[in-house]
């Protein structure tokens, strides 16, 4: 019986050594704008792959049921991350994790070893905005519309300069581009021959609709 207890505590190092820890990552993909959930997502493992291009390769992937709801799992001895391969109609907002925006775009989330992941991918819907700019009653070239935006998303107007300001006798037709659902505002003033006044406005996106949008002041 004493030489049982070594061969039993050398399969077990040589069964953890060959298999690894598993990693299991579980969450949902949703519209954070409505709080429903995106059916038939794909998420993938990857494991790092510096010898290939692009670095990651694929090892298991997992599709969100009717409610967005996913979870994954594989065993190994390196760790792995998660993506999301969000369909094109969606706008990505990104990583949701212990209750913070971790990203806002598509990149990929490590996981732990041996540890479960709670990670869920906000995404958006698109619908189509064109936003139009007129001074309708231009006094002069000093006339000033300055405005703060913000989206149902929060972090949507980030990357763009805010305030936006329009100088002069401004006559702006946008395109026609795609924009995510949900609500764009913004809130600011316009200044003529010296005189400030607040302005704001709203307006709703839902998806698949088109909207044309026409700030006049």
């Amino acid at each position: 019986m004493k030489f049982l207890l070594p061969l039993f505590m050398l399969t077990t190092i040589i069964s953890c050594t060959k298999f690894g820890k598993t990693d299991t990552a579980k969450g949902r993909v949703l519209n954070p704008v409505t709080g429903e959930g995106v059916s038939g997502v794909e998420l993938k493992l990857l494991k790092s792959t510096a010898g290939l291009p692009g670095g990651n390769k694929a090892v298991k992937t997992a599709t969100t049921d009717g409610d967005g709801f996913y979870e994954i799992s594989k065993a190994g001895l390196k760790g792995y991350s998660l993506s999301c391969n969000l369909p094109a109609e969606y706008y990505p907002v990104g990583w949701f994790i212990d209750g913070e925006l971790k990203n806002t775009n598509t990149g990929n989330v490590g996981l732990k070893k041996g540890k479960t992941l709670h990670a869920d991918f906000y995404a958006v819907p698109y619908g189509n905005l064109q936003i139009n700019i007129n001074n309708t009653s231009c006094f002069d070239t000093n006339d000033e519309l300055k405005i703060y935006r913000s989206h149902s998303i929060p972090s949507f107007y980030d990357n763009v300069p805010n305030p936006a300001i329009y100088n002069g006798c401004v006559n702006q037709t946008g395109n026609m581009n795609k924009a995510p659902m949900g609500w764009y505002k913004y809130n600011g003033t316009v200044t003529k021959n010296g005189i400030v006044t607040p302005k704001r406005d709203s307006i709703y996106l839902n998806k698949d609709e088109t909207k044309v949008w026409n700030i006049n002041y």
